[in-house]
């Protein structure tokens, strides 16, 4: 035979023979393979002497790390060896158990604004509709001639109403689903009702249009405390916008503070987007605070859009003021009532909710309202 071929072929041997021992764990076998070994590496060097190549030390010696006599030290690398073996077996062919996670997924995002959060609140649980009264102004004081009569400085008031409005909610589960032992669904349906109740308030701080079992909102055409006259109206959000909102608010002698502006999110986005002519953003907006340039804000999808072109002429889009001047009155706790009776064949449970509230402006011209004036002819939204 070709040596050349032979020494190829004592090589291969000489490998396979060490990815043997790495898992051999019976002591006769070992012996065999290093019995082998020896004769293999012996005509090796044999043949390398007749090609008169020099012995390199490419191909490593196999050494058996064994001790004839210790059976302990045997045992313990059989041990080892077995432990080191594991086998792969492709997810098609084994049958996988069906798995459900304990934990529902929320949904990640905020469903409530947070001005729901932050008006007033007063509790009159079994009381009912009240009104409540408001100082429009006061008078000044003036000059008086001897034996004359004293000036008038009566201060002026006016009266808001709030009304007590019922708010429910409904909701039905299947029996399986509440008592699904993996999955807590009963709480998430409480917990479904309670974000439901507060979403309605949500909408109608802004959009209650007052009367009978309704609130009365911020942009509601019946809101007393607020003069129509007092409305600014502006066509886009432009660099002066949040200046001619900050100047319009208030009375004539200061610059009013703790003020939040209640705005649309994509509003938001278009003040984002204003830029000096050196192309440097004009505000500066605190996300997490929530401020364009130290000014609150709170986000409100109620609002609509004035940066929106869908936003009617005329329909209001944001409002600025301090938020304790809108109060809320909570007639009732929130009374959640369960039910098996209604579809006891069908195995349904019921969930039924109920809160009697009610909500209005309560300071004279508290919040200042904005509306969406007529469309300018040039685009002053980007500068």
């Amino acid at each position: 035979m070709n040596l050349n071929a032979r020494k190829n072929e004592i090589e291969a041997r000489l490998a396979e023979i060490r990815g043997l021992v790495e898992k051999e764990t019976d002591t006769e076998k070992l012996s065999a393979y290093e019995k082998e070994c020896d004769d293999l590496q012996n005509e090796r060097s044999q043949i390398m002497a007749k090609l008169n190549i020099a012995t390199k030390t490419d191909v490593k010696p196999i050494v058996v790390e064994r001790k004839v006599n210790d059976n302990e030290v045997l045992e313990k690398r059989g041990k080892e060896l077995k432990e080191g073996r594991t086998i792969t077996v492709q997810s098609n062919e084994i049958l996988l158990p069906t798995y459900t996670d304990n934990k529902l997924a929320e949904y990640p995002f905020a469903e409530v604004s947070t001005l729901v959060d932050r008006v007033k609140v007063v509790n009159l649980k079994g009381g009912e509709t009240y009104t409540k009264a408001f100082v429009k102004s006061h008078g000044i004081a003036d000059f008086t001639n001897e034996g004359q009569p004293y000036n008038t400085t009566e201060p002026h008031f006016g009266y808001t109403t709030i009304n007590k409005c019922k708010i429910t909610a409904y909701t039905e589960i299947t029996e399986e689903l509440e008592k699904l032992p993996a999955i807590d669904y009963q709480a998430e349906v409480l917990r479904n009702i309670n974000i439901s109740i507060r979403k309605k308030f949500s909408q109608q701080l802004l959009q209650g249009q007052g009367g009978n079992n309704v609130f009365t909102g911020i942009f509601s055409s019946n809101v007393a405390a607020i003069d129509n006259a007092k409305d600014i109206t502006l066509s886009a959000i432009d660099e002066n916008t949040l200046d001619d909102i900050i100047f319009a608010y208030g009375g004539d002698e200061e610059v009013e503070g703790s003020s939040v502006l209640i705005l649309n999110k994509n509003d938001l986005r278009a003040f984002a987007r204003l830029r000096t002519n050196e192309g440097r953003k004009l505000h500066t907006i605190d996300y997490k605070a929530c401020t364009i340039d130290g000014i609150p804000y709170v986000i409100n999808s109620n609002c609509n859009a004035l940066s929106n072109s869908a936003t009617g002429q005329g329909q209001y889009t944001m409002a600025y003021g301090a938020l304790t001047n809108y109060e809320v009155a909570i007639f009732s706790g929130v009374d959640i009532a369960k039910s098996t009776d209604y579809k006891f064949k069908d195995g349904i449970t019921c969930y039924k909710a109920s809160v009697f509230a009610g909500g209005n402006v309560v300071s004279y011209n508290g919040f200042l309202r904005i509306k969406k004036g007529a469309p300018t002819t040039t685009n002053t939204e980007n500068h």
